[in-house]
C-alpha cells in the first residue's frame, strides 16, 4: 500500500516537472509589425532593435521567440492579438489600459524632416540683395549724403567771429568726447554749427552703417537658409504627413494640426520629396535611422518636442511581467545593447 502511494506520488512529481518544463520551453509568441529601426521584414526573417533585444532577454529567461506578423491596427485598436508579447508601444494612457506594459527601453521625441534648402545661383543671389526696397534704400541715403553735404558747405562758408577762450575750450572738449567714438573729427570745421551738424551726421553714419550690414548679412544667410518650416509652431500652416497610428497622430490632435497619414515612414518621406506635403513629423529615433540610409536630399530639423517612451506590451495580468522585466533590466545594462543601438543609430548620446 506504501508502496503504490509512494509510486503515485512519483508519478506526479514527474508530471508535474514536465509540464513545469515544457511551459518554460515554450516560446515566447511576439506579434510585430513593420516598423524601422525596431522591427524590419528582410525575406522571411526579422530584424531590428526590438527583436533583437527580444532574442537577448529569451535567451536569459531560457527559451525562444516565435514571431507572428500583425497590422499596426490589430496592436492598437480591437480584440487583444493571441500573443504574448507586442512590440513596440508608446507608453501612454491609452496602451497602459489595453496592454501590461514592461519598462521602457528607449526615451525619444517628435521631430521635422523637410526638403533640403537648394543651392542659390549667383545671379540669383544678386537680385535678391539688389531688391526694389534695398535700391530704394540705397538712393534714400544717396540723397541725405548730398544734402548734407551741401548743408556744411552752406555753413562753412561764412566767416566766423573767434570765440572767447573759456568756450572755444569748452567747445572743442565736448566734440573731442564724440571723435573716437563716431570716428568723427569734428574740430576741422571752421563754424560752430559745421562741428554740430558733422558730430550728428557721425552718429547717424555710424547707426545707419551698421543697418546696412546687419541688413546684407541677413540677406546673404538667414534668408537663404530659409524654409518653410523652421519648428513646430510652423506646422498649422503647411501641409504635415505623420505615420498612421503613432503618438504623431496624438501630437497633431492636441494641437489641431491637420495632417496626411500614410502607412509607413518611407511613404511619407517619398511624399516629401514629391513635393505632396510640406513636412514630416515622427519620432526623431525613426527619421535617424531612416535618412542613414537614403533620402539624402531632406535634411532633420534641431531639437525634439513631446518627449515620451517605448516599451513592449503583455497581456494584461500576465505571469511572464516580473521575469520578463527583470530580463530587460539586465540586458539593457550590458554593453551588446549599445552596441545594438549604435549599429542601427550610428553614435549614441
Amino acid at each position: 500500500m506504501a508502496s503504490s502511494r509512494g509510486m503515485r506520488f512519483l508519478i506526479a512529481v514527474v508530471v508535474l516537472f514536465g509540464l513545469v518544463t515544457g511551459a518554460a520551453a515554450d516560446p515566447l509568441r511576439v506579434g510585430l509589425h513593420e516598423d524601422p529601426p525596431f522591427a524590419l521584414h528582410e525575406g522571411d526573417q526579422w530584424k531590428g532593435i526590438s527583436v533583437e533585444l527580444l532574442r537577448a532577454i529569451a535567451t536569459e529567461l531560457g527559451t525562444t521567440v516565435e514571431f507572428h506578423d500583425l497590422t499596426p491596427a490589430q496592436i492598437t485598436t480591437g480584440p487583444l492579438p493571441d500573443v504574448d508579447i507586442v512590440t513596440t508601444l508608446n507608453v501612454g494612457q491609452k496602451m497602459n489600459a489595453r496592454y501590461e506594459l514592461t519598462h521602457a527601453f528607449y526615451s525619444t521625441g517628435l521631430a521635422i524632416v523637410v526638403p533640403e534648402p537648394k543651392k542659390e545661383s549667383v545671379w540669383s543671389m544678386i537680385g535678391r540683395i539688389f531688391s526694389r526696397e534695398f535700391v530704394l534704400i540705397l538712393v534714400g541715403v544717396l540723397v541725405l549724403l548730398t544734402l548734407v553735404g551741401l548743408l556744411m558747405w552752406w555753413f562753412e562758408k561764412r566767416d566766423v567771429a573767434p570765440l572767447p577762450k573759456e568756450r572755444a575750450m569748452l567747445s572743442k572738449a565736448l566734440f573731442w568726447a564724440f571723435e573716437p567714438v563716431i570716428g568723427y573729427k569734428a574740430s576741422q570745421h571752421a563754424t560752430r554749427a559745421g562741428r554740430i551738424l558733422g558730430t550728428i551726421w557721425g552718429v547717424f553714419g555710424v547707426v545707419l552703417v551698421s543697418g546696412l550690414t546687419a541688413n546684407l548679412a541677413a540677406q546673404l544667410t538667414t534668408r537663404r537658409l530659409a524654409t518653410s518650416v523652421r519648428g513646430v509652431e510652423d506646422l498649422p500652416r503647411v501641409r504635415v504627413a505623420i505615420v498612421e497610428h503613432t503618438t504623431s497622430g496624438r501630437f497633431c490632435d492636441r494641437r489641431g494640426i491637420k495632417r496626411n497619414e500614410f502607412p509607413t515612414l518611407e511613404a511619407a518621406l517619398v511624399a516629401l520629396e514629391q513635393g505632396k506635403v510640406d513636412a514630416v513629423l515622427d519620432d526623431e529615433i525613426n527619421i535617424k535611422y531612416v535618412l542613414r540610409t537614403g533620402h539624402e536630399h531632406l535634411t532633420l530639423l534641431p531639437g525634439t518636442f513631446f518627449p515620451h517612451s517605448g516599451a513592449f506590451g503583455l497581456k494584461p495580468d500576465s505571469p511572464l511581467r516580473h521575469d520578463f522585466n527583470a530580463a530587460l533590466l539586465k540586458v539593457l545594462t550590458t554593453d551588446s545593447w549599445t552596441a545594438l543601438m549604435a549599429s542601427y543609430l550610428g553614435k549614441v548620446d
